[in-house]
Formats: C-alpha cells, structure tokens, sequence
C-alpha cells in the first residue's frame, strides 16, 4: 500500500519551518525500513504529535500510522500522502489540500479541517466524529464506513462522494454540495443552514433527492 510513495529525505518536498517538526521528519526517515515492503514498528513511525509542520510540503510521503495528533498542519500541502491508520486527532488542519490522499482507518476525531482540499481522498473506515469540514472541499472522495458523527460539514462540497454506511448522526450538513453523491448514509442529519432541522429517513432521502444527489439511500440508526 505504501509502493511509490516517499520514504527518504529527497522526496520532502518543503520542510517545516519548526526545528522540533524538522527533526521528529529526519529521524522518522533514518529509523523507516528501506524495504517499502518491510513491517513497521510502533518506533519507526512519525512521532509529530503536537508538533508544528507550518510552512512544510508532505505531499507524496509515506507517513503510514503516523501519529499527528494535536498537530499544526494549516495550508500544508499532503497530496498522494500515505496517511493509512494514522492519528489526526484534534489536529488542525484548515486549508491542507490532502487530495488524493490515503486516510484510510485514521483517527481523526476533533480534528479542524476547515478550508481543507480533500478532493477524492481514500476516507473509508476512518473516524472524524465532532471534526470542523467547514467550507472543506470533499468531492469524489470515498467515504464507505467513514464516522461523521457530531461533525460539522456546512457548506462543504461532497459532490460526488461515495457513501457506504457512512455515520453522519448528528452531523451539520446545511449549505453543503452533495449532487452526484452516492451510497448509504446512516441519520439523522440536521440539514439546517440558519437554524436546526434534524431529518432522518424518508424526509431526510427525500432532501438528498431534492440536492441532486438521487443515489443516496438513508438508513435510519437502530
């Protein structure tokens, strides 16, 4: 999963400002396997927990299980980024543009990812419960099994989204973008922009139907 994705020093593309982040990145390369194929150690992972990454570029690395919660990664740039079973929990990343990106299984409950470009990003099965996606850019990305509970999604763009039991009770999707979208979405969503307005079910399939998005099915929480 981790073939062609950077795993020394020559692939960072911009490194971050911060001497803590600059390091804890230098040391996860020397200790990282040369074998893309080799398993990995809870040790050879990127320890960036809390650290500051402003200023870097960490597009097309192999940042598998990383842990980056409580990091700065604001406008930092992770395209094509390996993220898979990592932890971004309560970091903030508003404005990071992780297109692409693996976020596969990632931990990333709390996390503001408001602004953020996550343009066809691989999301499925990861936790994003009571995370800020305002405004946030999600089309095409895959979000089978993905947590959105309690989140906030207003005026997010999830055009073309592929839903698969995706959690969404509890979430805030007022204003959001959604035709095109597709799949299983489990409620009830409050779809208010100016005040709450809790669907679930019929009424709330019948709100996707009414934003384009007529392949979306509902299933209410049991």
């Amino acid at each position: 999963m981790t073939i062609g994705h950077g795993r020394s020093p020559s692939s960072v593309r911009c490194w971050p400002e911060d001497p803590a982040a600059h390091r804890a990145l230098s040391d996860y390369f020397e200790r990282l396997p040369a074998d893309p194929a080799a398993e990995q150690t809870t040790s050879s992972l990127l320890n960036g927990r809390g650290l500051d990454f402003t200023g870097s570029d960490l597009s097309g690395l192999d940042l598998l299980g990383a842990e980056l919660s409580e990091s700065t990664m604001n406008r930092v740039p992770l395209i094509d980024a390996d993220l898979y079973t990592g932890w971004l929990a309560g970091a903030r990343l508003q404005g990071a543009d992780l297109s692409s990106a693996d976020l596969r299984k990632v931990q990333g409950r709390g996390c503001d990812a408001r602004y953020a470009r996550l343009r066809q990003a691989d999301m499925q099965r990861a936790d994003f419960a009571h995370s800020d996606f305002r405004e946030a850019d999600l089309r095409g990305a895959l979000l089978q099994r993905a947590i959105f509970s309690g989140a906030d999604l207003r005026d997010a763009d999830l055009r073309e989204c592929v839903f698969g039991r995706t959690r969404l009770s509890g979430a805030r999707i007022g204003g959001c973008l959604v035709d095109g979208a597709s799949g299983l979405v489990v409620g009830p969503v409050d779809v208010g922009v100016d005040s709450p307005a809790l669907l679930d079910g019929p009424d709330l399939q019948a709100w996707f139907v009414s934003q384009g998005a007529h392949e979306v099915e509902v299933r209410q929480a049991t």
